[in-house]
């Protein structure tokens, strides 16, 4: 395929678009680079490199006439939304099949990534049932198993509030520890369950940066060290910012109730 020279910087702009949803939206490394070097080769740019971290994406591809041009992308924000990285997947390996224009892959790219997120309702619900189901595996009864319905679900709500005034995570997961902790500990307070660390444990567990782990680990074992690295020391950062908010609030509570 043919391509002008002027369009170069508008697949690149492409690439790094689709490169950046998949970042955005909890997507490893390995599969960022693959998808940009799917979409360079799908509008004929054989010669083409990218280079991506959790933090920024950088792609450079040789034109015909031995011409480098690069471009580098900044990723701010970070999140789970698998269902745009499964999108962002599809695409980029279906126009290998059936090519698309450069204006047909900029508004596919844009219908992915101003698809809604679920709604809050549904999320809130989720999280409900998720700590009810682990009220279960942690060996609670029905009342853990209703009490951490209500507890996750004021969780959730409490993790989009702190989202929408753009908190640290840190600070966040600190403060969301703290209050699965002061409500299981309150539960038991009033006598509504006779052990406060399975519900608190429980509602922890929707805390938990499983897949940022599990991310670290993939990213390493690929070999995109500084990648893993850093994915790895978030998840323990995020790790210590819940114990540490577990164990200041239990310790507050503890020292009020013994007066």
């Amino acid at each position: 395929m043919n391509v002008d020279k002027l369009l170069i910087g508008e697949i690149m702009d492409i690439a790094c678009k689709a490169g950046k949803i998949i970042l955005e939206n909890g997507g490893e490394i390995y599969r960022v680079e693959e998808t940009m070097l799917y979409i360079c080769r799908t509008f004929g740019m054989k010669e083409s490199e990218c280079y991506a971290t959790p933090t920024s994406i950088v792609i450079s591809i040789i034109d015909a006439q031995g011409e480098v041009h690069t471009r580098m992308m900044r990723i701010l924000s970070r999140g789970t939304n698998l269902f745009k990285v499964e999108a962002v997947n599809q695409f980029s390996r279906s126009i290998m099949q059936n090519p698309v224009t450069i204006e047909e892959a900029k508004a596919r790219l844009q219908e992915i990534n101003s698809s809604p997120s679920y709604p809050l309702w549904l999320t809130t619900l989720a999280a409900g049932l998720g700590t009810s189901a682990f009220t279960v595996i942690f060996g609670g009864g029905l009342s853990h198993f209703l009490w951490g319905f209500l507890l996750g679900a004021v969780l959730r709500l409490l993790i989009s509030a702190l989202e929408h005034i753009q908190l640290g995570y840190f600070t966040a997961n600190l403060l969301c520890a703290a209050t699965a902790a002061t409500g299981g500990w309150l539960l038991a307070s009033f006598g509504l369950l006779p052990e406060w660390w399975i519900v608190t444990i429980s509602a922890m567990m929707l805390l938990v940066p499983g897949l940022l782990f599990t991310n670290a680990l993939r990213d390493t074992v690929a070999g995109d060290l500084v990648s893993g690295i850093s994915r790895g020391l978030e998840a323990l950062s995020i790790a210590a910012a819940l114990g540490f908010g577990a164990a200041a609030a239990l310790m507050i509570l503890t020292m009020l109730g013994s007066r």
